[in-house]
């Protein structure tokens, strides 16, 4: 089951599909300063999302 948040929602080992083709993606660690959130994942992968961008989170 899925779920659309914003990306000032998300959490750390919250699983973010990036791409409905993809596995989803675990969230390591979430910053925010200003409008920006700086999420990065397990993988070692690097985000930069707008406050209000909505994600597709897996629950």
């Amino acid at each position: 089951m899925t779920d659309i948040i914003t990306a000032d929602a998300l959490l750390r080992n919250d699983r973010v599909i990036l791409d409905p083709n993809d596995m989803p993606h675990l969230v390591d660690s979430v910053t925010g300063a200003g409008d920006t959130v700086h999420v990065v994942f397990s993988s070692g992968e690097e985000r930069v999302f707008r406050v209000g961008d909505e994600v597709t989170i897996v629950e």
